[in-house]
């Protein structure tokens, strides 16, 4: 009977507690009444404590899937970072090379053109060097080869002055001086990566396997 009650309307179940208590003495009907209005209150506060549990576990699987899909983007943004600097690398390369092409280009030039242009003195004075290493040979030895003997005290000679000139002389040709005479600084870039042509496969290959797993992972 009592559960009964619970499941009429409010006028239905007022009549039912009067139903049931019909023949009662007062102190039964007030038990009884009492009863009826426990229950009530009982199911009134489970199905309350039963909407918040659900509506917690909603937002708490909204948080995890949350805290998944946050945590997916962290690692593809770690990724985009780690493939940013290999194409660092990649362009550093390109950049060295560049510059290190146009200054052999100038320099091989400027080369070819003192060769044409030699001062006849200097022709004149290795020419009758030549004829003195024939006279009274420099170094020992009849096997002496004197045009290569010769050569190279012109070489070092020349090349000893050359190397005490100031580094300010090469910047009096203007094309020079935007090619740059030294390598491009790379700055940010990770030296061992750029040098290492083993450790940048090894990189590539890493990055390879965590982007696939990655994407594998986003398709579950």
């Amino acid at each position: 009977m009592i559960a009964s009650a619970r499941s009429l309307s409010p006028d239905n179940a007022a009549w039912a507690r009067r139903l049931a208590t019909a023949g009662n003495t007062p102190a039964q009907t007030e038990y009884q009444i009492a009863h009826i209005e426990a229950g009530k209150e009982a199911e009134s506060h489970w199905r309350t404590r039963f909407r918040n549990l659900r509506a917690e576990h909603s937002q708490h699987n909204a948080s995890r899937e949350l805290a998944d899909e946050f945590g997916g983007l962290l690692k593809e943004l770690a990724l985009d970072k780690q493939e940013a600097i290999l194409k660092c690398c990649g362009s550093g390369k390109e950049y060295v090379e560049s510059h290190s092409a146009a200054f052999t280009g100038f320099a091989d030039a400027h080369w070819q053109s003192a060769l044409r242009n030699v001062s006849p003195s200097l022709m004149w004075a290795i020419k009758l060097r030549l004829r003195r290493e024939e006279l009274s040979p420099t170094f020992a030895g009849d096997d002496r080869d004197r045009i290569k003997d010769v050569a190279g005290l012109v070489g070092e000679a020349l090349t000893r002055a050359a190397a005490a000139l100031l580094d300010s002389v090469l910047k009096e040709a203007p094309l020079l001086e935007n090619i740059g005479l030294h390598r491009p600084a790379l700055t940010g870039i990770d030296m061992k990566l750029y040098n290492n042509a083993i450790y940048r496969m090894k990189f590539i290959n890493a990055l390879q396997q965590q982007r696939a797993e990655l994407q594998g992972g986003s398709q579950k």
